[in-house]
């Protein structure tokens, strides 16, 4: 019997050994590929996206919302342009809920899926597909038990997924939503534990808005290419500078020691807009991007609308900035 066992006790550390090892290696493998691709744009870069003169991002799902709104995990926002509405991600919701917390949100703030021109998923995880659920099937919803008809809603998406009744865009590659908003294309990414130990490498595209007179604002789901890839995409697919940033950048419980260099990086930029996602990071690291960028910081809460603006003397209006800055 103690011969079984210890047999047995040999083959489990054998075979957990050997798992250590090709998990190891295909880590390995997945960083030298997102090395070689982080970088690789389209030979018919720069994209000109044309411009818009006003920008508006409400936060439709996030870890913090005013009173009465839905908050939790997981990113949605609505963005519009001069001519054009874009839902970016749908949150985390609820399985057995419906409506969902994203579905309650939008009723309770007077907005319908008749507002959205475009959806785009920045990256396949369950917080901004909707739910664990979703996620699993390769799928998102707005719903937690439903996926409404989407009409001719064109869809885009970072990897490949599906929906009833549609085929989602797959934009690798840079792609122009409407006059002065653009993809920026997928960057790859080494996925956070433990989703690495199924796909070690993961793909996330963020959303350029180009302000007239101001330049380019990022707007993202979680970051997790870091700050650095992704300014170095915009720069190399736009011809007009960054100049700000709102949504995730995955800092989690970081030291703010440790993001001086991020909190550099951006004060490179002169930025007019910083906002970072609070179900991402901590909020010592948003208190401290708030000090480090007491001008243009801005927070981030389900039913507050942040408004950039081509107004040269201000990106915001008196009205908006109360509105948007604690």
């Amino acid at each position: 019997m103690k011969k079984w066992l210890r047999r047995l006790a040999i083959g489990a550390l054998i075979g957990l050994l050997l798992f250590a090892g090709l998990t190891f290696l295909r880590r390995q493998l997945a960083r030298q590929q997102i090395n070689q691709e982080k970088h690789a744009v389209s030979s018919a870069l720069p994209v000109d996206i044309g411009e818009t003169n006003t920008l508006e991002i409400l936060p439709l799902y996030e870890n913090a919302g005013l009173p009465g709104l839905q908050t939790g995990h997981g990113v949605s926002y609505l963005v519009r342009t001069d001519n054009s509405t874009i839902l970016f991600d749908v949150g985390f919701n609820l399985e057995a809920a419906s409506p969902s917390p994203l579905m309650q949100n939008m009723n309770a703030l007077g907005i319908s899926l008749d507002d959205v021109d475009t959806i785009a998923i920045s990256h396949r995880h369950p917080d901004h597909l909707g739910g664990q659920n979703w996620w699993t099937k390769g799928t998102f919803s707005l719903d937690g038990t439903t996926q409404a008809p989407l009409g001719n809603i064109p869809v885009y998406v970072p990897e490949e997924m599906t929906y009833p009744g549609i085929v989602p865009v797959l934009s690798q590659e840079p792609a122009v939503l409407a006059d002065g908003i653009a993809t920026t294309g997928v960057i790859p990414y080494l996925q956070p534990f433990p989703v690495w130990l199924a796909t070690p490498k993961g793909d996330e595209q963020a959303l350029a808005v180009n302000v007239a007179g101001r330049g380019i604002i990022l707007i993202t789901g979680c970051g997790h290419m870091g700050l650095e890839s992704l300014l170095a995409r915009a720069e190399a697919v736009f011809e007009d500078p960054v100049v700000g940033i709102v949504g995730g950048l995955h800092y989690g419980s970081a030291t703010l020691d440790s993001l001086q260099p991020e909190i550099a990086l951006l004060e490179g930029l002169n930025p007019v807009v910083v906002a970072l996602s609070p179900h991402d990071s901590d909020p010592v690291v948003l208190d401290g991007f708030a000090q480090a960028f007491p001008e243009a910081y801005v927070s981030i809460m389900v039913g507050q609308p942040i408004v950039v603006s081509a107004v040269a003397a201000s990106p915001y209006s008196g009205d908006e900035l109360a509105a948007t800055k604690d």
